[in-house]
């Protein structure tokens, strides 16, 4: 992969933030949007931690900023690879 390729942590806890943190009750809307806890949300708030893959597609499915910015993330790294089929796909 090139130098240009965004890290993914970081990208998703920015995406996250920047839908979430400037609501009232963040963390509760954050927990309700994924299916997790508000404990669980307050961590991904203050980027303690990352959601998991459940809890990333449900706030993909119900939030249109986060799943576009997952989308432009795998764009991004299909790119970099320049196209190449998976190993696996052969």
């Amino acid at each position: 992969m090139t130098a240009t390729v965004r890290p993914v942590r970081d990208s998703l806890l920015t995406a996250i933030a920047r839908e979430f943190k400037p609501l009232r009750f963040a963390q509760e809307m954050l927990a309700r949007a994924s299916g997790k806890t508000p404990r669980a949300a307050r961590n991904w708030l203050s980027g303690t931690c990352t959601p998991d893959a459940e809890a990333l597609i449900e706030l993909m499915a119900s939030c249109n900023s986060i799943a576009d910015e997952v989308n432009a993330l795998v764009a991004e790294r299909k790119a970099a690879r320049e196209r190449k089929t998976c190993p696996g796909s052969d």
